[in-house]
This record gives C-alpha cells, structure tokens and sequence, in this order.
C-alpha cells in the first residue's frame, strides 16, 4: 500500500514561566578544563531512559522515516527528476578514474538503458569529489542505482539518528521536547524524498548532524565539528558556506562572551576543518578563476526566450519560486498554503530563540540561514544575468541548517507539548503537510 501511495506520489516530484525557565537551565555542563567539549549553560545532565536514551515514541519517529525513505528508493523509476543520473554517472567516472580534483567538463552521463555505457550527453555536477568517491567502489559489484539507493537511506537515517540522540543526551525533556523535535527535524520536506535517492544531499545531511552533535557537547566535540566542516567543503558548496557560518557564529558567540580562547582547542579543529573544506575551491579558482565550474551549455537560455526581470522583480520571482518549491510535491500547494507550511517553523524557531540555553546555538543557525540565502541570490542573480537560467531556486540547499531550526522551533513547543499537547500535535500535524505523507493526502482530496 504504501508502496503504491509513492509511486502515485512520484508524479508529483519537483521538475509554566518559572518552571520553564528552571527547565532551560538543567542542562549538562562539562569542565570549563575540557575545551574539547561545548560549554553548556546549568549543571544536571538529562535523565535518559529507553533504549540509547530515546523513548519508544521517537524510535518510531525514526523508524517511519527510514521506511519512508526505503520505500522511495524501491518504488519511485530511476532516473528521478532529482540529478540522480548525473549522480551515478559521476560515481561512475571515479570508479572508472580516480580524480581527487575533477575535471568536471570532461564529464558525460550514463545512457539510461544500460548503466555501463557512456553516452554523448554532457554532464553538470560540480560538486567535489568526496560523496562519489565513497560510493564509487559499490560499482565493482553492481551498476544497478538500487544498492547506491539504499546507502543513501542509510546516510539520510543515520543522520537523523545522531542527531536526535546528541540532543537528547544534552537537553532535557522540559526544555526541548524530544518527540516533537524528531518529528520537526524528520519534516523538512525534500528529505525523505532525496534520502530515498543517490544525491550527495545525503553526505551534506550527515554533516549537519555531526556540527549540531559537536555543538550540543558530544564528547570529542571539537572533533566531531572539525569533521563537519570538512565533509560539507568536500560534498558540496552550499553545506560548506552554511555549515561554516553556523560554527564560526557560535565559536565566535563563545569566544565574545569569555567562554573560550583563540587558542582553544576546539577553535583550532575548526579552523582546520575549514581549511580542508575549501581545498577543493582553491583547486578550482586556481584552474578557472571561479570557486566552481558551471555548464554554461546546459543552462544557458536562448535570447528569445528568456524571462525579462529587473533585481525587484527577479526578487519576487525568486522568493515565490521558493515557497512553491517548499513542498514535497510542488505543483499541488495553493501559494498561501505552502507559504504557511514553510513560515510556522521558521515563526517557532524565532520563538524558541527566546530560551537562554538556545540563543546562542540559535543565533548562529539563523546566521548562517542568512548567509545561505543571501549567497543562493546573489548567485541565482547572477546566473539569471548571465545565462538566463532560473533553475537556481531549490530548497533542498537548506537541509543542513533544519536541525537548528527544528531545535529552536521543539523548544517553543515545549510548553503547549507540557500542558496542551493536543494543540501542540496540532501544530505538528501542520508541520507535516508539505512533507511527502501530507503531498499523499493533498492529491488524494
């Protein structure tokens, strides 16, 4: 059954005050000694209970997602409309030819009748080399996408898992509701729908989880963000400069407030996680002048039938195009809809940054938000210029600053989720609508 539901689905794929207070405090405090590990704010850790310290109720939350995923991988016909044959011809090269540093224009796709030839069509991804050459030695078995299709599950659920249990070992119930965060992290809508995928999306998501692991104080914290950063510059520039943002902001945040010196530990790992995440970029700009190399043949529009619009109305445009690309299922959401899907996290987020033990892992996510997007238009702008391209406008780039929306936005939950829980699942039932089980009972109705 659900099965079937996804492959009708697939159709529709993108072309108390005190108490409160008290709660937020009762958090786990390491040694100011150990720079390793992120300074928290209180002095008791979280009672866990349940396996791992989760309870049943969020292992199903998991669980529902990795089925989710797993069903999308078995039943939506591949080639998705989602890069995935560019994907697997890449890994494809670098099975073939190991390039640590891509010459990305000597690139061509995989004929889609047999995954072992070559065609003539030119390739477009540009992104560095790392998330195809970890997938590349699964070629030696199989050409088959379906095994690259579950390891990809695999990184989306993995991703999911750590960080739900870096937050719950760190946060307790009262402050950030661990359920409800599960479920609003498990809901950005294009996740369970790449994760089913081969999309190096996947890798990017991993290492939000370990940057948001490393902050929340998992032990090895510097370790666990210097890793982070350099998985992000190796997988893909936009995780890179969002990633970068979120942990410069909060090291930053740490370091105004005296909690931590240049010469931390922690600041060094970082600051090393960075220079290898931009080794690729320095490649590239070295070799073309540009942090990366686009296909200008592929994207570039015919004169005659470009879109004409000035900055304010490319602006327009592009701000539209996001709210309506928010969904799961674009196409299907009544413009006020999606963006009311797409506003009550980022409403609740703001919210929850109220909290003292959030602010400051919140205000660096809202940051490196900020820079995102701020990047994202500058280079659509200048790509509309350009080429007269206006395919820039994906959500999918924002996947790895969800997890830091989604704990900002669990903890303004927390008081409805205490003594209203109805309402509160209320809210999370709205949450849910631009996800792929909302798209199913949108085009049902």
């Amino acid at each position: 059954m659900l099965i079937s539901h996804i492959r009708a689905f697939s159709k529709q794929v993108e072309s108390p005050a005190d108490s409160e207070n008290a709660a937020d405090k009762r958090l786990e405090q390491p040694s100011r000694r150990d720079r390793i590990s992120a300074p928290m704010v209180g002095r008791a850790a979280p009672a866990l209970s349940g396996w791992l310290g989760l309870p049943f109720s969020t292992w199903l939350v998991v669980l529902a997602y990795f089925t989710l995923t797993l069903g999308v991988a078995l039943s939506i016909p591949f080639p998705s409309q989602i890069d995935e044959l560019p994907h697997l011809s890449v890994i494809r090269s670098q099975f073939e030819h190991f390039q640590l540093f891509p010459e990305w224009s000597s690139y061509r796709q995989l004929e889609v009748d047999d995954l072992t030839r070559w065609s003539a069509n030119p390739n477009y991804i540009n992104h560095p080399s790392l998330y195809y050459a970890l997938l590349a030695p699964l070629m030696a078995i199989t050409a088959s996408p379906l095994p690259f299709r579950i390891v990809n599950v695999l990184l989306s659920t993995g991703a999911l898992t750590l960080i739900v249990l870096s937050v719950r070992r760190h946060f307790v119930e009262q402050a950030v509701p661990i359920t409800p965060f599960a479920i609003i992290t498990a809901c950005f809508p294009k996740a369970a729908l790449v994760g089913g995928m081969v999309n190096n999306d996947n890798l990017s998501a991993l290492a939000g989880a370990l940057l948001l692991a490393g902050m929340v104080g998992l032990p090895g914290a510097g370790w666990w963000i210097m890793a982070a950063l350099a998985i992000a510059g190796w997988t893909k520039l936009t995780a890179f400069i969002a990633l970068g943002a979120v942990a410069g902001t909060w090291l930053g945040l740490g370091w105004l407030r005296g909690d931590r010196r240049l010469t931390d530990r922690m600041i060094l790992l970082a600051a090393f996680g960075i220079l290898i995440g931009l080794l690729p970029y320095v490649v590239t700009w070295l070799r073309t002048g540009h942090l990366i190399w686009v296909n200008a043949d592929i994207w570039r529009v015919p004169l005659d039938r470009r879109a004409h619009y000035d900055l304010a109305g490319f602006a327009g445009f592009f701000l539209r195009a996001l709210v309506l690309k928010w969904p799961a299922a674009e196409g299907i959401y009544p413009f006020p809809l999606a963006l009311l899907t797409l506003c009550l996290p980022l409403v609740l987020a703001a919210i929850g940054l109220r909290r003292p033990a959030l602010r400051s892992i919140g205000l660096a996510y809202a940051v490196g938000l900020a820079l995102l997007f701020g990047a994202h238009f500058l280079f659509g702008w200048r790509s509309f210029q350009a080429l007269g391209d206006l395919t820039i406008m994906q959500v999918r780039y924002y996947n790895v600053l969800w997890p830091g929306i989604a704990l900002a936005a669990s903890a303004a939950l927390a008081p409805l989720w205490t003594r209203q829980r109805w309402t509160a699942w209320v809210v999370l039932a709205v949450g849910l609508l631009p996800t792929m089980l909302g798209g199913m009972v949108i085009a049902a109705i």
